[in-house]
């Protein structure tokens, strides 16, 4: 049964392949890498700092909990920058970013305004 169970997953797969994706993967290695889909963390240190990105949207990461050192799953906003997906999950950015209603494909600049005991506090500047 496990077996059947295995095949149907592959024929599943194979069925989606089309003749356009046999032809393209021909050639990947006549392809120019693109984008980096893993994300990495993006901070800003100091009041002042800022970066240039088109917002991406939201997503979740994973992390300790300090009291517990349970994990768990908090909101990020994430953002296209140097072909880069980089992501920031601080409360008052990912609230800022929610507030703001910002569409997918934004053009945006984060600036770190100021820190107010543990919380940072950032604007957001549409870029034209």
């Amino acid at each position: 049964m496990e077996n059947n169970q295995q095949l149907a997953r592959v024929n599943d797969v194979n069925a989606a392949i089309t003749p356009e994706m046999l032809e393209a993967s021909a050639n990947l290695s006549n392809l120019k890498t693109a984008i980096n889909l893993s994300p990495e963390y993006i901070e800003l240190a100091k009041p002042g700092e800022s970066f240039r990105g088109i917002f991406w949207g939201f997503t979740e990461i994973t992390v300790n909990d300090q009291v517990t050192d349970e994990q768990r799953q908090i909101p990020a906003a994430a953002f296209l920058v140097d072909k880069c997906i980089r992501i920031n999950a601080g409360v008052a950015l990912v609230s800022e970013c929610k507030k703001a209603g910002i569409d997918k494909g934004t053009p945006l600049e984060v600036t770190f305004k100021e820190k107010k005991g543990n919380l940072k506090i950032y604007s957001l500047t549409l870029l034209a």
